[in-house]
């Protein structure tokens, strides 16, 4: 029933195929209608449209958004792509290195990040609208987490670093009703 409920044809023939003889977009309803086996509350989507091409990426968001409808779940999207992000939250939590950066409502965050890493996300990904702006990578590379950095996680790639990021972990306070930013120099 769960096989069907996810848009998959023929449920009982499928019951008897092996992973290689499905598509990209049927193995991705496949484990969505495992996670909802259990009839959760908390639906937890992890990269759900990774190596999907664009037409059933937007058909795996569809199905998600209708199952979230119809049954009542709360949605947990993970995902490092901001399109997928923008059309399918309604809140952001931003994190670096195991650690929540930013956390805001969707359109407010992309359309103007307040941490510094939030912005270098933003300013990476191409504007299409602006072909003349060219994306901007992070300098630096990723900290280990098995010894990361003291005080704030970020402070090894950013401008705006000072003694007190080396040394002093910033907390997620809010800056603007509804947005929290641990940032010791993030602005309003």
């Amino acid at each position: 029933d769960l096989l069907a409920a996810v848009g998959l044809p023929e449920p009982r023939r499928l019951l008897a195929s092996h992973p290689h003889q499905l598509s990209g977009g049927m193995r991705q309803r496949v484990l969505i209608a495992m996670a909802l086996l259990g009839n959760p509350s908390l639906l937890v989507a992890d990269e759900p449209t990774t190596a999907l091409d664009v037409t059933v990426q937007a058909q795996v968001l569809a199905l998600i958004a209708g199952l979230v409808r119809e049954r009542g779940l709360a949605l947990m999207l993970i995902s490092h792509d901001l399109g997928v992000v923008s059309a399918s939250c309604a809140r952001v939590a931003v994190m670096y290195a195991g650690t929540v950066v930013e956390e805001a409502p969707t359109g407010p965050l992309l359309e103007r990040p307040l941490h510094p890493y939030s912005q270098g996300l933003i300013a990476a990904v191409p504007d299409l609208d602006r072909p003349e702006v060219r994306p901007k990578g992070i300098p630096g590379s990723i900290p280990s987490l098995l010894d990361p950095p003291g005080g704030c996680r970020f402070h090894p790639r950013c401008e705006r670093a000072t003694q007190r990021c080396r040394t002093e972990k910033p907390l997620l306070r809010e800056l603007l009703p509804g947005r929290r930013v641990a940032c010791h120099h993030a602005d309003a």
